[in-house]
């Protein structure tokens, strides 16, 4: 993959399960949170610069705040470091406390650690929000679709030294998954 190309999404023609897709279209997006945070975001780009976290006020956004995760992104070599969690993507993506950098969890599933990192990488050498449709499995078995949205922010509007990410989780019960 290069910064131009996104991370390939999963697809099984033969798996009844749901597929994987990274970098849709926003009107594929089915959440009102990512939606409405999108709509945020690009109300606090000025002049075709990225937004700055400090333009990013956690009043004006509440509601958002349980399922947001911001990023430090450091460039050489490319990492992205866990700055703050909210309560409620701290419990439907648990990692082990001592986690500092995305590469160093060992809570992904096979497979899913790199592709997140290369998610990340799109998104900050691009400049520009990206969203995906997931889903995940509950201990009784049925399929929840979750839709996620990663946005860039740059300090000098211009060079990604953030990523927000927002996964929505909500209509989902915790007593419903297994996180052992």
């Amino acid at each position: 993959m290069n910064a131009d190309t996104p991370p390939e999404s999963e697809s099984d023609a033969s798996s009844a399960q749901p597929t994987y897709a990274f970098d849709i279209q926003l009107s594929e997006v089915e959440s009102a949170p990512i939606k409405g945070f999108d709509a945020y975001w690009r109300g606090k780009t000025k002049d075709g610069r990225l937004p700055a976290r400090d333009d990013i006020d956690p009043a004006e956004i509440v509601p958002l705040l349980p399922d947001l995760v911001l990023l430090n992104v450091e460039w050489e070599p490319f990492r992205c470091r866990v700055r703050l969690r909210g309560t409620r993507a701290e419990q439907f993506r648990p990692v082990e406390k001592t986690t500092k950098y995305l590469d160093e969890g060992t809570t992904f599933d096979p497979g899913r650690r790199d592709d997140y990192i290369a998610e990340m990488k799109f998104v900050a050498t691009g400049k520009r929000p990206a969203f995906a449709r997931d889903w995940m499995t509950t201990r009784f078995g049925a399929v929840r679709e979750i839709y996620a949205g990663i946005w860039p922010l740059a300090s000098d509007g211009t060079l990604v030294d953030m990523l927000v990410v927002i996964e929505d989780f909500a209509g989902l019960s915790i007593d419903d998954f297994d996180f052992k």
